[in-house]
């Protein structure tokens, strides 16, 4: 059940019946929670005292900080209004820089929370609405941003993949050549950053789309080898759910990534970490398996061609918390379930009304997006938000 101490919102350990995700003035875990959120700066004494364990979301086109105690029972959950009234769609998360992808991919903002710091992105010639985009850093420290996009070679009738690297320090793109890979990366997979290297979840030709797990090196600037995942999956319309995450091991510096393997076809969800990750091996132990009986009551879809799902782990509390939409008889709403031991379902967090967007030309209601997040000193030297210009188009192609 939900209770109040002191002011501060608690939510708790046990089970919970579907209506508690639909309007109840008994159980004040819906809309209540939205109508709480307040816009706030994050400062960097905030970011101190919260330590590692903090997400940022976004829902309805904004950012919200998400910090929470222990097993998620006690969580808090406030707007960021930094990024002024940009429409962000997707974070991506590396060494304490944010990368925001505003809506259709029009807009890049790299945002250092800790430091207050923001720099707008232009591109090197024009955004595409099938831009994916990564952040990393090298051996030698420098951060950077891998944008890849499909483009359409019309009198060839092919498709051919363009990859840029956008370097932070010196502020300039640059075309990568002859980057090569055995597999497709589609637009709602996000990749995730460990140690500096970014992993993304590919599908495979000749292999009937079985999926595997890929690492772009940032030392490299190339893809490493198809790495197996700890199941068999086959992504697709009618396929499982396989999505990324990353944690910190034990509170300390041992980056780690986090998988979530399931959907209907497979009539369960599982939750795997590594034990070890690097570019060319992985090894994996399974965290936390959920069975669909008890939690089949509650009716949403872990699939969606927006998201491919969002997740975070906490190991050492052995708990995992997954964000997606619910769709009472009234309304559709944002919804965070956390899971225990044990395929144990803990609780469920309402988060507020998911708005209509549109993306990509369509109209719909969109999942909520989340990434962890560390604070750093990495330094990002602020601009201002950029227009048009002949040499700096904002605009984006299809």
């Amino acid at each position: 059940m939900m209770s109040d101490h002191g002011g501060r919102k608690v939510w708790g350990k046990t089970k919970r019946n579907r209506e508690d995700l639909e309007e109840n003035p008994n159980i004040p875990i819906a809309a209540r929670v939205g109508r709480m959120m307040k816009k706030v700066s994050i400062t960097s004494e905030e970011e101190e005292a919260v330590g590692p364990q903090q997400q940022f979301l976004t829902m309805n086109g904004k950012v919200y900080s998400l910090r929470y105690q222990d097993d998620f029972v006690d969580a808090s959950v406030k707007e960021v209004d930094l990024l002024n009234e940009l429409e962000v769609s997707k974070l991506y998360h590396c060494d304490g820089l944010v990368l925001c992808v505003a809506k259709d991919n029009s807009e890049l903002v790299l945002w250092n929370p800790y430091l207050c710091q923001t720099r707008w992105i232009g591109p090197r010639e024009s955004f595409h609405l099938s831009d994916r985009h990564a952040v990393g850093y090298d051996e030698g420290r420098n951060h950077k941003i891998l944008r890849f996009w499909d483009n359409f070679i019309r009198n060839m009738k092919r498709i051919e993949v363009v990859y840029e690297i956008y370097e932070i320090r010196s502020n300039s793109w640059r075309v990568l050549e002859e980057v090569n890979h055995e597999g497709l990366i589609d637009t709602h997979q996000r990749g995730v950053s460990v140690k500096g290297n970014t992993y993304f979840v590919a599908n495979h030709y000749g292999l009937a789309h079985k999926v595997s797990l890929i690492c772009f090196d940032f030392t490299k600037e190339r893809f490493g080898p198809r790495l197996p995942l700890p199941f068999d999956s086959f992504d697709g319309f009618n396929g499982d759910l396989v999505t990324l995450s990353s944690f910190f091991r034990g509170g300390g510096d041992d980056e780690q990534l986090a998988v979530l393997f399931g959907g209907y076809e497979s009539g369960f969800f599982e939750f795997w970490v590594t034990l070890t990750v690097h570019p060319n091996r992985a090894s994996w132990s399974k965290f936390l398996r959920m069975e669909p009986g008890p939690f089949s009551g509650y009716g949403f879809k872990l699939y969606s061609s927006f998201s491919g799902g969002s997740f975070f782990v906490d190991e050492e509390n052995k708990f995992a918390v997954l964000f997606e939409l619910y769709g009472s008889k009234t309304k559709t709403v944002h919804a965070a379930f956390v899971f225990g031991q044990d395929g144990f379902f803990k609780s469920s967090v309402n988060l507020g009304q998911a708005l209509i967007l549109e993306h990509h030309h369509h109209k719909a209601a969109r999942p909520p997006l989340v990434c962890s997040y560390r604070p750093s000193f990495v330094q990002v030297k602020e601009n201002e938000r950029l227009v048009s210009s002949s040499h700096q188009q904002t605009h984006v192609l299809n």
